[in-house]
């Protein structure tokens, strides 16, 4: 008579199930508070597309307390992340931690704007009508001034986080999330560069200047790097059409005089 089948290993089978279940879920909870914090900043931020340059780097201040709690979300969650294999449960926050990534490189990026716009008028009573074509010489240097892209480095430290360029093992903003969030920093200045001209009241002509030397030398770099067939290639292929889009409106803004070829 055949002895009867020991069944115990199902049942271990069955604790590890429930145990990996329980930790997806407690990350799910943590990622929704970080989600929570991270909506309040691009509440904020997003109002650029409706607010003069110059107002920038006051709204982007607000968002100082939005990050802070953000902040202590994502040390949660990097406290209890830590307690397990990196890559393992990696792909429940990615996404959520490359939309924090692209937060702080908009807000710097609004912050950088602003004061660069206020330093381009402020030889002017008039801010509009440095936007025009009685533009001189002297705003050769201002033109050149096309922004920095936050480092990886400081993302993280806004963020919290370690940069995983030395050590995987631990908690970390990867390299393809920031490289994620670059490009949908892209994206948005795309949609920057036609909505601050479109604005009724104060139109701002020298702001898609800007963006269009930024953005491309993004493009630039992004097409460095030799990357495989996957989801980061396809978005890094993307990016010439937001490049095209701004090119549109520096070619309109062009032949309307508006600003100088």
């Amino acid at each position: 008579m055949a002895s009867a089948m020991d069944l115990e290993i199902f049942n271990k089978c069955q604790d590890n199930i429930d145990r990996d279940s329980e930790i997806r879920e407690s990350i799910r909870s943590l990622t929704k508070v970080i989600d929570q914090h991270m909506r309040s900043i691009l509440s904020i931020l997003s109002t650029a597309h409706s607010t003069p340059s110059s107002s920038f780097p006051t709204f982007a201040g607000r968002t100082t307390t939005s990050f802070q709690f953000q902040k202590e979300a994502i040390q949660n969650l990097a406290s209890l992340a830590s307690q397990h294999p990196f890559y393992k449960y990696n792909a429940l926050w990615s996404r959520t931690l490359q939309n924090a990534a692209f937060a702080v490189l908009f807000r710097d990026w609004l912050v950088n704007e602003g004061n660069a716009y206020i330093a381009y008028h402020s030889g002017s009573s008039n801010p509009g009508e440095r936007d025009g074509p009685t533009e001189t010489s002297e705003d050769d240097e201002v033109r050149s001034k096309v922004g920095q892209l936050t480092s990886l480095e400081r993302v993280c430290e806004t963020l919290g986080v370690k940069p995983g360029l030395e050590d995987e093992s631990t908690f970390h903003l990867t390299l393809e999330e920031y490289l994620q969030a670059t490009i949908s920093l892209i994206n948005e200045l795309s949609r920057l560069a036609l909505n601050s001209v479109i604005m009724t009241e104060n139109s701002n002509y020298s702001t898609p200047t800007r963006i269009n030397h930024f953005i491309k030398q993004l493009q630039a770099g992004f097409l460095m790097l030799n990357l495989k067939n996957d989801a980061l290639r396809s978005r890094v292929d993307s990016i010439k059409y937001d490049v095209k889009k701004v090119e549109e409106v520096i070619y309109d803004l062009s032949l309307r005089g508006l600003i100088r070829k």
